[in-house]
């Protein structure tokens, strides 16, 4: 299987210009439900080319992203100097073992990649441990609309990329949140219709794996279809479909 790292150094100049990760629909709601303020000392996690850790930094303290690629955390960087900003540091490190101390943050964030993560649960766990006692975190991640279509969901999503693991429903989302220490707040769903094309392209995808894409998509079923808003040209080629996505703030649970 794929690691994220290999995939994201291998593509990290795409992603550092793609319009979907550097200004998409998820980025305004995600700060929004921040509420970022001033003094906040923010960790932006699997920060991938910086892209949420520096819309961030003109509105708080400091911001620190984290990431695994070293490729991505280069792309980023060389950004933060080109647009001057310089209360923004980024670091080598896992997700699910934050290189920090207890209670360092009064925000978190993490923003389109979560579902690459093998153990969510420890990932909560770390963030809840590095959040201060009135911390919050703001995640905003593709999701499955329901169980049943997880299955086809994540086979399509590993096709085009390994290093994909898994899309959770919102609801599970809530229960490892829950369970992990978190108060669910509220959360809110955004819609991307992303381009088949450019969605292959990010990934580097060679012909054979967009021929077997195309294939699933072919053989899909009319709720599929439906759910993932799959668009066919007249020759039956996939044009486009709907990657839908959770915006949700937590905060850490008071003490009874």
């Amino acid at each position: 299987m794929s690691s994220s790292r290999d995939q994201f150094n291998k593509q990290a100049a795409l992603y550092a210009t793609s319009p979907v990760h550097r200004s998409g629909p998820s980025l305004p709601v995600l700060i929004e439900m921040s509420a970022p303020e001033t003094v906040d000392l923010v960790l932006d996690v699997a920060t991938g080319t910086g892209n949420t850790a520096l819309a961030l930094a003109p509105l708080v303290r400091r911001v620190i992203g984290l990431d695994v690629a070293s490729a991505m955390l280069d792309q980023a960087r060389a950004r933060a100097q080109a647009e001057n900003i310089g209360n923004v540091e980024f670091v080598s490190g896992s997700a699910e073992d934050l290189p920090f101390s207890d209670a360092q943050f009064s925000l978190v964030v993490s923003r389109h990649a979560p579902h690459h993560f093998h153990n969510l649960a420890k990932f909560l766990r770390e963030i809840r441990r590095v959040l201060r006692p009135d911390g919050r975190f703001v995640v905003a991640d593709q999701i499955s609309p329901s169980a049943q279509l997880a299955d086809w969901i994540d086979r399509w999503e590993r096709t085009r990329d390994p290093s994909h693991f898994r899309q959770r429903t919102v609801t599970e989302w809530r229960q490892m949140a829950e369970a992990a220490g978190f108060s669910w707040i509220r959360d809110q769903s955004v819609r991307y219709e992303l381009p088949f094309d450019w969605w292959v392209k990010q990934a580097g995808c060679e012909e054979e794996t967009i021929n077997e894409l195309q294939r699933q998509a072919e053989k899909s079923g009319e709720i599929v279809r439906r759910e993932m808003g799959i668009k066919f040209d007249h020759s039956g080629g996939v044009v486009s479909f709907i990657e839908p996505m959770m915006v949700a703030r937590v905060e850490v649970k008071g003490e009874s």
